[in-house]
């Protein structure tokens, strides 16, 4: 498998629409994370955030943008016969919307490869592979995941405050607002949170805005102090100290490990497909 280009949280305005009728002349892998309008085989659906789709080579490629910003994260890939068989043989289907009930992880490995994908290790190309084939393993196991959670009265309502959470980190996200805005006890509020996702509440905002944060230090060239606004911290110092302790890593330290310059980031702009 080759991984031609990766988009990691990429944001688009309400008008946002493509309309590939051949496709891109490749395979396409998205994470989709606000609501979207897809048309799969025709007709036209509604999609949630927290899906998936990879469309086949040659597939038609038409979907838009809701009312709101659009934002998902991406992989144009290409593979030989072989490959196309096992991503089959592990039950992930080509075309079609896959709903996710674990994004976060695969999330994580999308970001991994956008970095190794502008790093100079020597070895990045096999890392890279590593880490998509691991994102394959996944969707194979979310095809099999029979989760009584996920039929709970209030699951739909958590994912889409964990997506939020995930799109808005600089908002001033509190265990009481959240309770009050789904008119539940902060007790059962935490406790369905960590039922359905495994974390806690505010160990998941933090998580959220440190990743929001190193993507900022890493693709930007924001300021710290304005990196720690973008991430709800009116603290700079506060947020450096938080920082630092997850990563090990000062935020100037890390965007100088991890820095995407701008002629990697121009260069690959004009590498197409980019813009999805």
């Amino acid at each position: 498998m080759k991984i031609m280009n990766v988009g990691y949280d990429y944001r688009h305005p309400s008008g946002f629409c493509i309309n590939r009728p051949y496709g891109s002349g490749d395979y396409l892998l998205l994470i989709i994370k606000t609501e979207a309008f897809f048309t799969i085989d025709g007709k036209r659906c509604a999609v949630q955030p927290g899906s998936a789709i990879i469309f086949k080579k040659g597939s038609p490629q038409i979907y838009s943008a809701a009312d709101r910003e659009y934002v998902n994260d991406w992989i144009h890939f290409d593979m030989d016969e072989a490959e196309e068989a096992f991503v089959s043989s592990l039950g992930v289907p080509f075309d079609t919307i896959i709903p996710l009930y674990n994004v976060s992880e695969l999330l994580g490995f999308i970001k991994n490869i956008f970095f190794e994908m502008y790093s100079r290790n020597l070895r990045k190309e096999a890392a890279m592979k590593r880490y998509f084939e691991l994102i394959l393993l996944k969707l194979s196991e979310n095809m099999d995941q029979k989760s009584a959670e996920r039929e709970h009265l209030y699951y739909e309502a958590f994912c889409h405050l964990r997506n939020e959470i995930r799109l808005v980190p600089q908002k001033h996200w509190t265990v009481d607002e959240i309770s009050k805005e789904m008119n539940l006890s902060r007790s059962y509020v935490q406790h369905l949170y960590k039922l359905f996702f495994g974390t806690s509440i505010i160990s998941d905002i933090q998580s959220h805005r440190m990743e929001h944060a190193k993507y900022l230090l890493s693709a930007t060239d924001m300021t710290v102090n304005a990196v720690s606004l973008s991430c709800g911290y009116d603290n700079g110092v506060h947020f450096m100290r938080v920082f630092k302790g997850i990563t090990g890593m000062t935020p100037s330290a890390f965007r100088n490990a991890f820095r995407v310059s701008p002629n990697e980031m121009k260069q690959s702009k004009s590498r197409p497909p980019f813009s999805i």
